[in-house]
């Protein structure tokens, strides 16, 4: 059959059409299997590319919850900050508030004692302190605290 083909296409009979058309089948194999060779190279390639892709993807997971959990950590750091922030603020306010107050009976202790006026003692050559001066600072002394 081989050979007809080759009658046909060469119209000569012999061993040397044969020949030919066995070199022929032979770099045809040669060729499928470079080729074949070229593709397993190729698929090996893309598997390790593929491999290596999971390699990375498995590792922005990780990175990945560990990024969340480090949020979660960072915002009850938050809150504890913002928590702390409040009650220092709180005990500035009070603090202020203590301060005016301290202020404002410094400021009526200096009142008292610059509206204070001495009297002479009767019976005594010394002088005291009259009476509206005596009764503010009693009052202010006995104040509630």
């Amino acid at each position: 059959m081989l050979s007809s083909i080759l009658k046909l296409i060469t119209g000569q009979r012999g061993v040397i059409p044969l020949a030919a058309m066995a070199a022929m089948l032979l770099a045809a194999l040669a060729w499928i299997y470079v080729q074949g060779l070229r593709f397993d190279a190729a698929r090996a390639d893309a598997a390790r590319q593929i491999q290596a892709e999971r390699v990375a993807h498995d590792e922005t997971r990780l990175r990945l919850a560990a990024a969340g959990h480090e949020i979660v950590r960072l915002e009850s750091a938050l809150d504890m900050a913002r928590s702390s922030t409040a009650a220092v603020q709180g005990s500035l306010r009070d603090a202020l508030a203590r301060e005016a107050e301290a202020a404002g009976a410094a400021a009526a202790r200096k009142r008292i004692l610059d509206q204070m006026r001495t009297r002479p003692r009767t019976g005594e050559t010394t002088e005291v302190i009259d009476d509206a001066t005596r009764t503010a600072v009693v009052g202010r002394i006995n104040r509630p605290l």
